[in-house]
């Protein structure tokens, strides 16, 4: 009885413990920043593998539609916009455009770039696709402003060379210079030939009553102007061989104060004019020996 009393009294222990603490993994004992960084991390994952997932789905489809995107009419389909040179037929057959053509399979960029190559006269192209099957095309082509030697070569306000042949005939000349002779479609007028540019450009004012039949450039520090009324003006001014800084506002002046005095009483009456220093010009009177 006396062992039964202790057997039932005795208390019977586990063998093996636990302790109640949580445990945490690595991923959770890190601080709150760094917790959501990773969890940032890993939606930028998520997100990339479904961008590219979309677009090489968006790629095959728009690659292998071959009935969607196809061109059937180009006269319907694509809207071409020119200036006075260029035609459609012509950038159409530049760009590629034709019956039977998937708009995806034309390389826009690098037809943008031969057609600008072959027109030189292209100041800016816009092209934009229109699903399914249509195209827009905005070309601005250059406005000459002077003429810079035969075959129709002519010079934009920006100084850059190309042919045109209709209306160009009551354009100033700009001559003098051995670089006019080897310039070609495409190139871009420096120094004094630019300077001259300038100033043909400043010219068509509204408010300015001169107008120039020649500016002869064989000098370096100043240009030969020849008016419409045959009468001369050595005319310069600070910075005008500067291509980088804006002298505008100079030869403004400069051209303004010629003007006006060309066309006093007096001037009206004298044939040689110099306007090489800023502020001061003088003319030389008929009786003058």
């Amino acid at each position: 009885m006396i062992l039964d009393f202790f057997k039932r009294g005795r208390v019977k222990r586990p063998r093996f413990s636990f302790s109640t603490r949580r445990v945490t993994g690595a991923v959770a004992s890190l601080p709150k920043p760094a917790r959501l960084a990773l969890q940032a991390v890993g939606l930028l994952a998520l997100l990339s593998v479904f961008a590219g997932l979309s677009g090489g789905l968006f790629w095959y489809y728009f690659r292998r539609t071959n009935d969607l995107f196809v061109l059937r009419d180009v006269r319907s389909s694509i809207s071409i916009t020119t200036g006075k040179t260029l035609t459609p037929d012509l950038v159409c057959e530049v760009l590629g455009l034709r019956e039977g053509v998937n708009l995806f399979s034309i390389p826009i960029e690098r037809k943008r770039r031969e057609l600008s190559e072959q027109a030189p006269n292209i100041k800016s192209m816009s092209i934009v696709r229109t699903l399914p099957d249509k195209m827009k095309i905005t070309i601005i082509e250059r406005e000459p402003i002077a003429r810079v030697g035969v075959n129709g070569r002519v010079v934009d306000e920006e100084g850059v060379v190309f042919v045109r042949y209709a209306g160009i005939g009551g354009l100033p000349l700009i001559t003098g210079s051995d670089v006019l002779a080897q310039i070609k479609p495409g190139d871009r007028l420096r120094h004094i030939e630019q300077a001259a540019v300038r100033l043909i450009h400043s010219l068509q004012r509204p408010s300015c009553g001169l107008r120039v039949l020649v500016v002869n450039v064989s000098r370096d520090d100043h240009l030969l102007l020849t008016f419409s009324d045959h009468r001369q003006a050595k005319f310069a001014w600070k910075g005008m061989n500067d291509e980088a800084a804006d002298t505008r506002g100079p030869m403004e002046a400069q051209l303004d104060m010629l003007d006006k005095l060309m066309d006093g009483d007096v001037g009206r009456h004298c044939l040689v004019w110099d306007a090489r220093i800023p502020g001061r010009i003088t003319a030389t009177l008929p009786s003058d020996k």
